[in-house]
């Protein structure tokens, strides 16, 4: 891709689109889709192709996102009607006060984000936010701040997330297993400073001078306080805290069995009889083939993102539901109105996804990579600026750090030794920014009960702050090692 015109024109999409939702007051959804439209017959792509493209690009994002948000709005909402939710955010409070609260969330938030995807952690998490906030009457911006930081920096630094995988492999040339270990224990250690000054520093000044309640077309109506020991006749006792943060956790455990196999299988560390189908694998009846695959399969498979939410999610629906006394009715009636609830939230995620797909179809992304690998700068900071670029043309994270490897593969093979600095500097690169092509841009504005241009600007200038602390980190550590 030679021609400037797809950047420029995806710049001026960009401002368009932000004028529309803005000062037009246009329904995002529709606003996406008109500019996707516009962007692509702008930049010289076939008519027909335009509307491929971005049917394309919404079977994409919601092929990544559907399953998830709907079983991460059930399960969240189960939690909050059950009781489980306000009983882990009193525990929380009981036990490190609610001046400290906030602290805990950054330590949960960035635990459970390293093997659970960004929008499974926030949807899962995300109720609790809301009990606190109704029970301390502080700005949810205390709660929710903490939690996006942490989960956005995990998601980006640190494998299993299939971005950060994508670039290490971009990277690894004959390097494969020692690569993704040094990038796991780097990549950890470099996002606690991150996320440790992004909320004590710009998250919670923002926080203090904007009051944000909970977003009530999302969360159930609060209930009236009750006193100490009473409880309604027809209303059953919330669970115990440990019930409670079991199932919340359980995402958390099986992410990590499934992370533990994957990584322990590609570095050949696995017992033979967890690789190899059992040995009588070849008499089985075809009925039986279920059982002919071997155990790390089955881990890997509890693993994946929409089994490490299923599974929780009905585990919930029965302890916290059946066994507790809700009907039939009543349990299809709590699911129901959680998929009602995202049932907007996954077509503006669709728009998006159609968005970021004809931004990349028109090289526009490709075109500014290009010009930003010849600037004579450090590899660090060219591997960083490039990722900035894609966050900032394609939008989703995963889809940028995918792009920016691939453009830089050949700057890590001319630099060997460097591939950890690249690799973590192309995740921080990512982190940047977020805009209306990033479905997370949307799970933000709408669970945390903001404005457009309160992400744009106030979110951004956190993430933006955040990011070049990172930036500083890694540069620091290039003039020392190199």
């Amino acid at each position: 891709m030679t021609s400037p015109w797809p950047a420029l024109w995806t710049v001026l999409a960009l401002s368009v689109l932000l004028v529309l939702i803005i000062r037009g007051k246009v329904q995002a959804f529709v606003a996406l889709l008109v500019v996707s439209l516009g962007l692509g017959l702008a930049a010289g792509l076939p008519p027909e192709q335009v509307a491929q493209t971005i049917g394309k690009g919404v079977g994409s994002i919601l092929a990544d996102v559907a399953i998830i948000l709907a079983l991460g709005a059930m399960l969240g909402r189960m939690l909050d009607v059950s009781g489980a939710a306000e009983v882990i955010a009193r525990t929380l409070v009981r036990a490190f006060g609610v001046a400290r609260a906030s602290a805990a969330i950054l330590v949960a938030g960035y635990i459970t984000g390293i093997p659970v995807l960004f929008n499974v952690g926030f949807l899962l998490l995300i109720p609790i936010m809301w009990r606190l906030q109704r029970d301390t009457g502080r700005s949810l911006l205390y709660f929710a701040l903490p939690l996006s930081f942490s989960l956005g920096i995990a998601h980006s630094f640190i494998p299993p997330h299939p971005g950060i995988v994508g670039a290490v492999n971009a990277f690894a040339g004959n390097k494969g297993g020692t690569l993704m270990v040094e990038t796991i224990v780097f990549g950890t250690l470099l996002g606690v400073p991150i996320v440790a000054f992004g909320w004590f520093g710009p998250g919670r000044f923002w926080a203090k001078r904007q009051h944000v309640g909970v977003p009530e077309h999302l969360a159930p109506p609060d209930e009236a306080p009750m006193k100490e020991g009473a409880e309604p006749a027809d209303k059953p006792a919330p669970p115990s805290f440990g019930v409670a943060l079991s199932i919340v956790t359980l995402p958390l455990v099986l992410s990590l069995l499934g992370f533990g196999a994957k990584l322990l299988g590609d570095l050949g560390q696995l017992p033979s009889w967890m690789t190899q189908a059992p040995a009588a694998r070849s008499e089985l009846p075809e009925a039986f083939a279920i059982a002919a695959h071997p155990p790390v399969d089955w881990l890997r498979f509890l693993g994946h993102p929409t089994m490490a939410l299923l599974l929780p999610t009905g585990l919930a629906f029965w302890l916290l539901g059946a066994r507790r006394g809700l009907g039939r009715n009543e349990l299809a009636k709590i699911a129901g109105d959680a998929l009602n609830d995202v049932g907007a939230m996954a077509f503006l995620f669709g728009a998006a996804g159609g968005f970021k797909q004809v931004i990349q179809d028109t090289g526009a992304g490709e075109y500014i990579a290009v010009q930003v690998r010849q600037l004579p700068l450090s590899a660090v900071t060219v591997a960083y600026l490039v990722a900035v670029l894609m966050r900032v043309a394609l939008g989703s994270a995963t889809a940028a750090i995918l792009t920016a490897s691939a453009l830089l593969a050949a700057l890590a093979r001319d630099l060997p030794g460097r591939e950890v600095l690249l690799v973590l500097a192309v995740a921080n690169g990512v982190t940047f920014a977020t805009q209306p092509a990033d479905s997370g841009f949307w799970l933000v504005k709408e669970y945390c009960n903001l404005s457009v241009r309160d992400v744009l600007v106030r979110f951004n200038a956190c993430r933006i702050l955040m990011s070049l602390l990172g930036l500083a980190l890694l540069l620091a550590c290039e003039s020392l090692l190199f």
